[in-house]
């Protein structure tokens, strides 16, 4: 099966060779994949096929993308290692067997590191395909998805060519997590420019949007936030056994934090029913007294834990172990303070806590309470996404918490900007964005266009300009962006995260932007040639 793909070509090495030419672009024709020989030989034209062929363009035409990818699993690789040889270097500094690394290199020291030829890791190529696929399926380790990667023609077809078999899911996570989100910004940088070449898009008006995505994490409650922190701080600290350190906890300790546990689901199974406020203010006083008794021992458990670190003789990677414990399981028990007095606040004295005070979430210190119009609230986070007139994703900006729309203005134009390499004739936005300043700054630098719609816009947009005929088409042409916010949604699962912190997420949202650019590119492609051959008939 033969595409068409437009390249960067390699430099030359010829010193009369122009730096334009070195920089320029041509159209080449390449064999995606070499289909296996079988009844039928040709490469399956599915949704499947054409993300991993764009991903393959993408990667064959920036190779820079590919050195990148190669450089953060050798950063990750390289920690690793550093880990294993100041554990050899403890280990033989005390007598006693190394972990099997050669004397040259458990000797050239720990400030100096390499990398050195080992088992032949997966190839960066692969590595990019894997990374368009998560943002197309959303994870590899559902059932849904196995499925599908281990019966799939196409993903045969890959192998075949690099030699290989499929993968585990844990192999191939280990790879593409290692990836960082500046690698992911710069394929997105790539598709960007690939766009441009082709005249796809030419990036004159732009349309900024928000959307809300639910983290990985619970709906918060009062008792849910006890019980979890109150169960996790006692499991951390009694995980220290493992490395030496046995706390003794009072006998009757896990069966109060049962009866906690236990208090919050009768919590939860009371709602709606007769007296259940009455009912939930008698178990959330029982719970609360229960969990401070329970935090105080944590708290007891942790100074003892501490103490009995400072004497022990245990190699790096331990030491480090336990100094993350030690660290976690205080914030643990604060946390668990702060929701017993929350819920004291609300249940005992009828005083409303602010979101900022709360504890969102016990697995997502991350994730916000996010409140967007008149829609229900949401735990998790507000991505800003800017989007070209031909569909195109040219910005992601997750800020944090439920920053407002307005702070956000500059960010996210100024980075479709800097990635276009165009000012804008036309930027719009929807009322949460109104702001003078900003439409002021846009104005001055050339931009034709500014516009807000709803009554704020209204308000600071000149009536002249709001009523005329480009400002008009501003505001009709804004609804677009809800087309890409429902397909990002819809078919890459923007609207549940699966991974968890700030960086992780905006790692899987720039994932599944660059998955939506691949369908992009190849949809404006094929519009092409289907309006080139209507043309040739007629």
């Amino acid at each position: 099966m033969i595409k068409s793909y437009y390249f960067l070509e390699k430099p030359n090495n010829d010193a009369e060779t122009s730096k334009t030419e070195k920089s320029s672009m041509t159209e080449v024709k390449i064999a995606s994949l070499i289909p296996i020989v079988k009844l039928i030989p040709l490469l399956p034209d599915t949704d499947l096929s054409g993300i991993i062929c764009e991903t393959l363009a993408i990667g064959h035409s920036n190779p820079a993308i590919l050195e990148a990818i190669d450089l953060d699993r050798d950063i990750v690789a390289l920690e690793k290692k550093r880990v294993r040889m100041e554990d050899n270097h403890w280990l033989r500094s005390h007598g006693q067997p190394g972990l099997g690394l050669d004397d040259e290199e458990s000797l050239e020291g720990l400030s100096v590191v390499r990398l050195r030829t080992g088992r032949e890791r997966m190839p960066a190529m692969v590595v990019l395909v894997f990374l368009s696929l998560r943002g197309y399926f959303g994870g590899y380790k559902d059932s849904k998805t196995a499925t599908t990667l281990a019966e799939s023609r196409t993903l045969e077809i890959l192998f075949m060519n690099y030699g290989m078999k499929m993968p585990g899911a844990s192999t191939i996570l280990d790879n593409i997590n290692a990836v960082t989100p500046a690698t992911l910004e710069l394929i997105l940088d790539a598709q960007i420019k690939l766009a441009a070449f082709e005249k796809l898009d030419d990036f004159k008006e732009l349309v900024v949007d928000c959307t809300h995505c639910a983290g990985n994490a619970a709906w918060p409650t009062d008792s849910g936030t006890i019980a979890g922190l109150s169960i996790r701080a006692e499991h951390l600290l009694r995980s220290l056994v493992k490395h030496g350190i046995r706390i003794k906890m009072p006998a009757v300790q896990q069966s109060m934090l049962g009866t906690i546990e236990e208090i919050h689901k009768n919590i939860q199974l009371s709602a709606g029913k007769k007296d259940s406020a009455k009912k939930r203010g008698v178990l959330y006083r029982k719970q609360m007294r229960i969990a401070r008794k329970v935090r105080k021992q944590l708290d007891k458990g942790h100074k003892r834990a501490k103490e009995k670190s400072a004497s022990l003789h245990i190699m790096p990677s331990q030491q480090r172990t336990i100094a993350n414990i030690l660290e976690w399981a205080p914030e643990d028990i604060n946390n668990l303070a702060l929701a017993i007095t929350n819920a004291d606040k609300r249940i005992n004295r009828d005083i409303k806590v602010e979101n900022k005070n709360k504890i969102i979430s016990t697995s997502d210190k991350d994730a916000s309470m996010i409140v967007k119009g008149q829609r229900d609230p949401v735990v998790g986070y507000k991505p800003q996404i800017g989007r070209s007139e031909k569909g195109f994703v040219t910005a992601v900006i997750v800020p944090e918490g439920n920053a407002a729309d307005s702070s956000q203005l500059r960010p996210v134009v100024d980075t479709s900007i800097k990635r276009t390499g165009v000012t804008p004739s036309v930027l719009s936005f929807d009322d949460g964005y109104a702001n003078t300043k900003d439409r002021k700054h846009y104005l001055s630098i050339g931009v034709g266009v500014v516009s807000f719609s709803g009554s704020k816009g209204k308000k600071i947009i000149p009536e002249e300009d709001y009523s005329s005929p480009a400002y008009k088409k501003a505001r009709k042409d804004r609804s677009a962006v809800e087309s890409l916010m429902f397909t990002l949604k819809h078919n890459h699962d923007l609207d549940q995260m699966m991974r968890r912190g700030i960086e992780n997420v905006r790692a899987e949202i720039l994932e599944k932007s660059i998955a939506y650019n691949f369908f992009r590119l190849r949809k404006l492609r094929n519009d092409r040639a289907k309006e080139e051959s209507t043309k040739l008939a007629a």
